[in-house]
């Protein structure tokens, strides 16, 4: 004889779900979904629902979740909202949701994670099951060879991309912090494990060392295996490109034009690649297509140049701007601490607070297109001067 379930007077279920952008539409759809989702999941009847507790991430601020629930018609269930603290590599763009409910067996209720938000609960998803059963099945394997701002989004991105991600850094705690955040499936000790039977290596470390790591990654990965790199300067890295393919792999440089003046795991994000745009440089081969699906993944847009046209557009687009921002940044600092600067000070030097160690090897690397743009920079800022002399005198 079955045994009939305990119904208790109150209970409670959660829910999360991503939410594409901070717009109050898409807040509101989003949550709207996540809701409806519950109600129906766990067959739930408007009048057995006591109250909502909403709680957002910071980076959502466009509208209130309650909102959508008051065009859902809750009139009558008290609704109240929160923030959440956003920890560094947590899943931005979340709502999550308390529902307290009355007279339901808590045997019945089944909390509802959507979106990206599935990850946040692998145990209640099935992730890590249906990741080993893709597996078996021949699951595409990527080698993320650095843990850092490009390596750990990248890691984040591919959380629903179903492919298996092994991540390997040279420090212990990023390759933790990576792990826990959600970034990689696997954690290893050594490059040369992380790329054993990986389809896809992608070598995302500072632009000083990349070199260096693309050869040994090219001699870590099976034949055929395919190879993209990160360097933020392409001509230094020809001839490393060209000692990787002789190792049978199909080796191609990146550069996503995504980055932040952040750094290391912290400041890595799930969209950070969304809607950027992905230099690729084959050097006279074709995109492999494991390079193109990463790509499409990340939502990002490839384009295909030569190192040439990569390096003298970087050089006026990012590395010089660097170099003037922490010019204008030492030129303006005594003014600015007794109070005496505005917005403008502040958004031409934002990019100084780049890892300058980082910054700087990438700017060396393109040092030929760097003195040329700024020769030309140069003559800008003289003719511009000159003119406002010419004025003056006028």
């Amino acid at each position: 004889m079955s045994r009939r379930p305990v119904v208790q007077n109150i209970a409670a279920v959660r829910g999360a779900v991503t939410v594409s952008a901070n717009r109050a539409g898409a807040i509101r759809a989003a949550t709207a979904r996540l809701l409806e989702a519950l109600i129906r999941t766990n067959r739930l009847k408007p009048s057995q629902i006591v109250s909502a507790l909403f709680t957002t991430t910071p980076d959502l601020d466009a509208d209130y979740p309650a909102h959508a629930a008051r065009l859902l018609g809750w009139h009558d269930v008290p609704l109240l909202g929160a923030r959440e603290i956003l920890p560094p590599g947590a899943l931005p763009r979340v709502v999550r949701v308390l529902l307290t409910v009355r007279d339901v067996p808590t045997s019945r209720l089944r909390p509802v994670y959507l979106g990206g938000a599935a990850a946040l609960r692998p145990d209640l998803t099935g992730a890590p099951q249906a990741k080993a059963r893709a597996m078996r099945r021949g699951q595409t394997r990527v080698a993320l060879l650095g843990l850092g701002q490009i390596g750990g989004s990248l890691g984040l991105a591919l959380a629903r991309s179903g492919w298996w991600r092994v991540g390997y850094d040279a420090k212990a705690g990023a390759r933790r912090a990576a792990f826990q955040a959600g970034a990689i499936d696997q954690a290893s000790h050594s490059l040369r494990a992380a790329c054993a039977e990986a389809d896809l290596a992608v070598v995302a470390v500072p632009m000083d060392r990349m070199a260096a790591v693309i050869e040994a990654t090219a001699a870590a990965l099976s034949r055929g295996a395919a190879l993209l790199d990160t360097g933020s300067a392409r001509g230094a890295l020809v001839d490393a490109i060209a000692r990787a393919r002789r190792h049978g792999v199909c080796a191609v440089g990146g550069h996503p034009l995504a980055g932040t003046q952040g750094h290391g795991f912290a400041a890595a994000r799930a969209d950070l690649f969304e809607g950027a745009t992905f230099c690729v440089v084959p050097q006279g081969e074709p995109v492999p297509a494991r390079v193109r699906e990463l790509i499409r993944h990340l939502g990002a847009r490839m384009k295909i140049l030569s190192p040439r046209v990569h390096d003298r557009a970087l050089a006026r687009t990012s590395h010089v701007p660097y170099l003037v921002a922490c010019a204008v940044r030492d030129l303006g600092s005594a003014a600015a601490a007794r109070g005496l600067s505005g917005g403008s000070f502040a958004d031409i030097t934002r990019v100084a607070g780049s890892d300058s160690a980082m910054a700087e090897a990438y700017v060396r690397a393109n040092a030929g297109e760097v003195r040329d743009a700024w020769r030309r920079l140069r003559q800008e800022l003289d003719r511009r001067v000159a003119r406002l002399a010419r004025a003056e005198r006028a």
